[in-house]
């Protein structure tokens, strides 16, 4: 699940969701941009209400996301991410990088 904290969300009001979050046995997983926050939920709640945290203060969206690699989804970190590999070397950037391993083969 990824919660969208609204902009300007006080530290105590995302540290609410994050508490509450984690009373419910989710692992948080906290993004936190120049303006936004927004908190990945990572577990396995197949009758959890997602609405109980859309009412939090502080909460501007919550989705449920049932695909795989939630983490590395764009819902949960819509900017991208970079990896640095070395030597001028990035994944994730503006370029394309093609790569292959010995099971590639």
């Amino acid at each position: 699940m990824v919660v969208v904290m609204q902009e300007g969300a006080t530290e105590e009001q995302i540290q609410r969701v994050i508490n509450k979050l984690m009373e419910m046995g989710f692992d948080i997983h906290r993004s936190t941009g120049v303006a936004q926050s927004v908190l990945g939920a990572v577990g396995v709640k197949p009758d959890f209400d997602h609405r109980d945290i859309e009412l939090l203060e502080g909460v501007q969206e919550v989705h449920r996301i049932s695909s795989p690699y939630k983490l590395a989804s764009r819902q949960f970190r819509p900017e991208g991410s970079v990896v640095q590999l070395g030597k001028g070397v990035a994944v994730g950037a503006e370029r394309v990088v093609m790569m292959a391993g010995p099971c590639s083969v």
